[in-house]
Formats: structure tokens, sequence, C-alpha cells
């Protein structure tokens, strides 16, 4: 059962340090432009302790994590961030606009017992790499403090899932382009029904497994220290977000794939029409093809730079247990069965030669979430092809996981990715 705790937030003061002009994303998608943009906004961003920058002059006594422990310690002194006098649940709602619509996201920041994977309590979905948890271990050794939260998302096994209040408002405000609303739930008869609803659920990484096993190895120097373990030492536990399955703010976009392979054969259109079929597109109709193929249960990708004349191509999948066949024999249905495994096997490695080592050296494929960025791109020629793909749904990275499976990374983008700053943990 995964076993979840209120704990005091370490929080910016807003009389000193205005939220809004201090929170920033996470480090993995902050681009150097943003980086410094966000040093530019504020002496107190969180992104010089998230995600400092390097500097010519680094050494042992002076680099992105020392500084970092640095800024940390003197914002506390200084009362620009100050710790909640009581543990609390935090109840957060993140307010969004995408494609017109406007949505509400609500999560729950807790302090959640780190589990190992083998355990099957916390199920991770996608696999990591060995230098981002490297780099956010040297963080939270420098820093004992868990900046920005792991993001997971919770399903009950048994009764359906009645969130707590929100509780003493903390924090709202607009920042960019969304709107933050948080509060402390310090009730403990609530606190307890929830950790009592998280218990009874699955509950499943969609953001931060690099974070999560950061927090695991951290955990493990700490008890191998030497001293008493009791078990409820604050490195037992890691800062997570969790938003429930159904929650009508949970938005999944689609990763698209930009293609320049090593080798384009001459009769690539025709190898993919083995086991696909192939139909002309107008560029404008392909979301609607694509959302079409999703409702149908059918695999499908939009492709530009297939054919001669610069036009769409749909592409369907035709043959599922040829595809299926070049698949590693040891995988689930769940996993065989996502879109980004069948353009990986079904196309990019059987057609182009884009095998997994290809995929670690970099450069056949990059990525976006932006369908008309991936277009221009074949356009202007920065990429050979681009492939458009649905969105991986929900319910199947819950069924991955369940299967024991991890998905091949860029496969899913949890929209908007939660903001680091809000709530910090230390440890």
């Amino acid at each position: 059962m995964a076993e979840v705790r209120p704990f005091r937030a370490l929080r910016y003061d807003a009389a000193l340090a205005d939220p809004a002009q201090n929170i920033a994303p996470p480090y993995d998608v902050i681009s150097p432009a943003e980086q410094r943009a966000l040093y530019g906004r504020s002496p107190h961003n969180i992104v010089r302790v998230e995600y400092g920058e390097t500097r010519e002059t680094d050494s042992e006594a002076d680099n992105r994590y020392t500084r970092a422990a640095r800024d940390l310690c003197a914002w506390r002194d200084a009362g620009v961030l100050a710790l909640d006098d009581v543990p609390a649940v935090y109840a957060y709602r993140q307010s969004f606009t995408w494609g017109g619509v406007r949505y509400e996201r609500r999560q729950w920041f807790v302090a959640l017992r780190l589990e190992p994977w083998d355990a099957g309590i916390i199920k991770p979905h996608e696999r990591t790499l060995s230098n981002p948890k490297a780099d956010r271990l040297d963080l939270l050794r420098a820093t004992h403090t868990q900046v920005s939260p792991v993001y997971s998302i919770f399903r009950e096994r048994g009764t359906a899932f009645e969130p707590p209040p929100d509780g003493a408002p903390l924090a709202g405000f607009e920042a960019d382009g969304q709107h933050h609303s948080l509060g402390a739930i310090t009730d403990a008869g609530a606190i307890a029904s929830f950790a009592a609803r998280i218990a009874d659920a699955d509950v499943y990484i969609a953001d931060g497994h690099h974070r999560y096993e950061t927090a695991l190895a951290f955990r493990d120097e700490q008890r191998a220290a030497g001293g008493a373990w009791t078990g409820d030492e604050p490195s037992n536990f890691v800062l997570m977000a969790l938003t429930h399955f159904s929650d009508p703010g949970l938005l999944v976009l689609p990763t698209h794939r930009l293609v320049t392979p090593p080798a384009y054969p001459d009769d690539a259109r025709a190898r993919i029409a083995r086991r696909f079929r192939v139909a002309a597109v107008a560029p404008e109709q392909a979301a609607g093809a694509l959302a079409d193929a999703a409702r149908a249960g059918d695999s499908a990708f939009v492709a530009f730079g297939i054919g001669d004349g610069g036009g769409a191509s749909l592409l369907t999948l035709a043959d599922r247990a040829g595809v299926e066949s070049l698949m590693p024999a040891g995988e689930s249905a769940a996993w065989k069965r996502l879109d980004v495994n069948v353009l990986q096997y079904g196309i990019l490695r059987d057609v182009f030669g884009i095998d997994d080592a290809a995929l670690a050296a970099g450069g056949a494929v990059t990525y976006t979430q932006d369908e008309s960025e991936a277009r221009a791109a074949v356009e202007r020629g920065a990429a050979r092809m681009a492939f458009l793909l649905n969105a991986t749904p929900v319910a199947q990275i819950g069924a991955v996981a369940d299967a024991g499976g991890r998905m091949p990374q860029k496969s899913t983008y949890f929209y908007p990715k939660l903001p680091t700053g809000l709530v910090l943990r230390p440890v």
C-alpha cells in the first residue's frame, strides 16, 4: 500500500518574494534561453536552485550545486523561504488553456514513502537515463531539499474517489499564462481519509522518474551512513503531487517525431506499405484523421516527407501481427500496442534502420509537441521526415505499468508541467 503523510512545506513568503515571479518549470524542460530569462525575472527565482547556471570558473568548491545550497540557505535565513508551522497535505489547482479550451487540474502535494520498483507499490511507466539521475543526486546531496515534486496519477481499487476539501487558502496568482491556487489541509480527519484512499489505490509515476530514483538513492546513502534507522526519517519519503486518473484536467499531449535517418531507401514508401495502409491526406486534416483513427482503435500516423511533392500521408496499421513480431518477445500485449512502439519497430527501425543504438546516439530522431513545427521542420529541411502521433491514453499508460513494462522515452507529455517552487520539502 502507498503511504502518504502531511509535511511542513518550505514556501515563498509573498511579502518578501512574489511566488508569481519565483516559480519555474522543472529542470528538464528549461532551455538555456529560458534559464537566462528566469535568472533575470527575480534574484530569488527557484531556477537558481533547481537548475543553476554553469560557469567557466566552476570548481569543486564553487559550482551549480554549491551555489544552489548557498542560495537556499541565504533565502531561508532572510525569510524569503519559510517553513510552515504545521504539517499539511497541500491542495493545488492549476488552471490553463490548450487548443482554445480552458482546463483545471487538481493535485495534492504529499510526502510519500519511498518504495523500490519491485515492490509494485509505486509503478513507473518510462525508462530512466543515468546522467539526469547523477545531476539530481548531486543537487539533493548539496541542498538536502526536495525542490521539485514527482508527479503521479492514482486510481482507486475500491470505492469511488471523493476529493478532500481544499483547506485554508495559502496562495493564488497568475504566472506564465496559468492560474495557481494553493491551500493547506491540516484537519487530521481529512488527512487520514485521503491517506486511506491513496493506500487503496494504484499509483503511477507520470513525470519525474529520475527524481524518484534519485530520492531512493539518497535514502539508501543516508541509511548506509550508520546510526539507528527507524524508517520515519525525512529521507525515507519523497515530495509527490498526486492527480486522480479521471481528473478532467489531466491532459496528455502527443510527442511527434522529427526524423533524419542515416539512410533513406529508394523504396521506403513501398516498404512502409507492406504493413501500413498509405493514403494521401490534406495537411490541415491531419489532426482530424488521427483523431478518427484513435476512436476506431487503430494505430495511425500522419507522415510528411515519405513521398514526392511534400504532401502528407496517413499511415494506418494493417498488419499488427507482422509489426508486433518485430518487437521484443518479452514485452506485454499492452506495450506492443503503444503507437510509439508501432512506429519505432514497424517503420523507423524496420524501414530506416533506426535501432536503439541510433536513438541513444541522438540526431536521427528529435521531438516536438507542436504539429505545425513538425511539418515546418520538413519544409525547411531541418528534418528529412516527420511523423505525427496521437497522444498515449492515460488508461494505456496504466495498462503498461500494471504489466510491469516501461514505455520508451518521449512516450508521454503531461501538460502543463508542474511548476517548481510552490512547495519544497527539506530532508
